[in-house]
């Protein structure tokens, strides 16, 4: 819980700025300048921008209402709960998605589709929470909430088609209705999370195949 945007934006910087230090432990020199964090609602939620090197996160306090309703919906009806996983994962987890983002942008490592890139982003972010000091008991807790969030989500996928297709060709437009596109990222990060004891953050950074 913050009080104010100050410290939510020095806590999500510090989560930035250790994964591009894990990174450079790895690799015994420095990727990259870590991206500067910025705290404010937009309606992409979080992000990473290349061109400007930052990482923008949103912020519950001000959050609009249909933000708000979107995290109930994905509580399954629960507001506490809502807010909850608004914060375990937009002020916590998804900071080491966008930095997996990050290094794959400044390592010049390209998935073949938006789906695989989206995918691996979640992939990395739970390879860097193992890294972290109590990382695997926050890591379970995110299992939990991540497995109750995609049970509450229809699928968006239209029968008969492929889902990476279908999520690559129509990206910009699920990323504009939360309830289709949440389906997705939160399918990505339970089976990330499932599969977590595979996912080396050490072995990743040395090699492109690794964690997939």
């Amino acid at each position: 819980m913050y009080t104010g945007t100050a410290r939510s934006r020095a806590d999500a910087q510090a989560i930035a700025n250790a994964f591009a230090q894990e990174v450079a432990r790895v690799r015994g020199t420095p990727l990259a300048p870590p991206p500067t964090v910025q705290v404010r609602n937009t309606p992409q939620l979080i992000f990473f921008r290349g061109d400007s090197n930052q990482v923008v996160v949103p912020w519950w306090d001000t959050a609009p209402p249909g933000m708000r309703s979107i995290f109930t919906t994905f509580a399954g009806g629960d507001a506490a709960a809502g807010e909850q996983l608004f914060r375990a994962f937009f002020n916590r987890f998804n900071i080491a998605h966008e930095m997996g983002h990050w290094f794959m942008a400044r390592a010049g490592r390209r998935e073949a589709t938006q789906y695989d890139a989206e995918n691996m982003a979640n992939r990395w972010a739970v390879a860097f929470w193992r890294t972290q000091p109590d990382g695997e008991r926050y890591l379970a807790m995110l299992e939990q909430m991540a497995a109750r969030a995609a049970d509450n989500l229809t699928d968006p996928t239209p029968a008969g088609q492929d889902p990476a297709t279908y999520f690559g060709a129509n990206y910009q437009a699920l990323g504009r209705e939360p309830l289709k596109y949440g389906y997705y990222q939160f399918r990505f990060t339970r089976d990330a999370l499932r599969d977590r004891a595979q996912l080396d953050f050490a072995q990743m950074v040395r090699d492109p195949q690794a964690g997939r």
